[in-house]
């Protein structure tokens, strides 16, 4: 096993990066290098965040209590589209990468107990983090936790050091943060990219920038379309891109090499927090899919502090593999560590200690944007299978999911009066209705 190697600020300050961004998928690598270099509260900021770790190695969060975390989501759209359409993504949609968000960093993801290769499954953590929206916003108000902020802006360009944070701010088209010390903000907004090179599907700061006079730069931005698995997202989305998002976020680097050759990159603190149990990986990026057969191995692990050497760990969440599905043990302590660290060393710990109210059902049922019950009308409710569906607007969308969240039924402009679900078993399950005036969700019970 490694030892925690941890670099002095010069280090930090003297860091070149030449990662690869081919295609491009997340630019956190260039945009915490470019903050680094221009903002010293920052550098403070990350150099505390280090030293945090170094004083505190006996730190154990096995038998922790579940952490949450307060969540807005600002849906910055395209003015034309209406809730459910293109950049206006749906109540569903958010709650589908939310169950996502909850799977992942509780480690109960479907590819657990038998993933599909079992290389690392020793190694694999659990953070032990649920991610809920808020239900309160800084004003006292109640809310859904979801934002929906019309622009002119078609899209945000990524490759602009500017443009790619305009859409943080208010008077740029955007919409400003919520208290980044007790919110976990996330924008979600159509991403584009000038210089080519591929596609960037989303970013975050490293901690830190929350406690600096840059704050409001503090969150996750991800595209639309790589936000959940349904509706609007890409064929290609699993969800795992806000996972990935969060990992940064939370304090993790990418597992890859963005130095040159071969390194271990999230334990030599190039970043700042350093993970012992992620094999070294080199700088030609892996973007292939994990399974059983899979086997790469770039570099010598001996090399870097191991007992032996390892297969590269493509399924880390915070690699580029198309496939993926664990954080390791190393990972989970380091997220940890943030969630525990004060908002002077670097921190987050008053977003797990936060005030604000939660809603952890993962249903957006009321508040802003439910559709009127008096446009509506589902019946009879339980039912043998045969469920009436009257509404005096034009329905987008209509999925329902059962109890676990899993979608098992979702049709697009929904016009018949009538749905079976007589093929279904017998219990609890939530239908949810999209219009242009909001959304509405209803418990239903099959009773055969």
């Amino acid at each position: 096993m490694k030892k925690i190697a941890i670099l002095t600020l010069s280090i930090i300050l003297n860091l070149q990066v030449t990662a690869q961004e081919n295609p491009k998928k997340c630019i956190t690598t260039s945009i915490v290098k470019k903050e680094l270099e221009n903002n010293p509260a920052y550098r403070i900021m990350r150099q505390n965040l280090v030293n945090y770790q170094k004083e505190n190695t006996e730190n154990n969060f096995e038998n922790q209590v579940a952490i949450t975390i307060p969540v807005v989501i600002h849906i910055v759209h395209r003015t034309q589209d209406n809730i459910g359409a293109n950049t206006n993504i749906s109540n569903a949609q958010i709650e589908d990468q939310l169950r996502i968000l909850n799977e992942d960093f509780s480690k109960t993801n479907p590819e657990f107990p038998t993933p599909p290769r079992s290389t690392f499954i020793s190694y694999a953590g659990n953070a032990d983090i649920k991610f809920c929206l808020a239900t309160t916003d800084p004003d006292g108000n109640s809310t859904t936790g979801i934002t929906r902020t019309p622009t002119s802006k078609t899209s945000w360009d990524a490759d602009d050091d500017d443009e790619k944070n305009y859409m943080k701010r208010t008077n740029q088209g955007g919409i400003d943060n919520w208290d980044p010390l007790r919110y976990m903000n996330i924008w979600i907004c159509n991403l584009s990219n000038s210089s080519g090179g591929g596609q960037t599907l989303g970013y975050a700061y490293l901690p830190g920038i929350q406690a600096s006079n840059q704050a409001w730069k503090d969150g996750l931005v991800v595209d639309y379309k790589w936000f959940g698995t349904i509706e609007n997202a890409s064929s290609s989305s699993d969800g795992r891109t806000p996972t990935h998002e969060i990992g940064h976020y939370l304090g993790l680097s990418h597992t890859f090499c963005e130095s040159g050759g071969c390194c271990d990159n999230d334990n030599n603190s190039q970043w700042g927090l350093s993970v012992d149990d992620t094999p070294a990986t080199d700088d030609n990026i892996y973007f292939g899919t994990v399974n059983a057969n899979t086997n790469n191995n770039t570099c010598d692990d001996t090399f870097y502090g191991f007992g032996s050497d390892l297969l590269d760990m493509d399924e880390n969440y915070m690699s580029y593999a198309s496939d993926t599905w664990m954080f390791s043990n190393g990972q989970a302590s380091v997220m940890n560590d943030v969630l525990s660290a004060s908002t002077w060393q670097g921190g987050r710990s008053e977003l797990k200690n936060s005030t604000v109210s939660v809603n952890c059902t993962g249903l957006i049922g009321t508040g802003l944007n439910n559709y009127q019950l008096e446009n509506l009308n589902i019946y009879p409710n339980p039912t043998l299978g045969k469920l009436n569906i009257i509404s005096a607007d034009k329905i987008n969308t209509l999925s329902i999911t059962n109890i676990i969240g899993k979608e098992i039924l979702f049709i697009k402009d929904f016009s018949a009066k009538t749905i079976d679900l007589s093929s279904y078993k017998n219990g609890v399950y939530f239908i949810n209705i999209n219009t242009d005036k909001g959304t509405h969700i209803e418990k239903i019970i099959i009773t055969k």
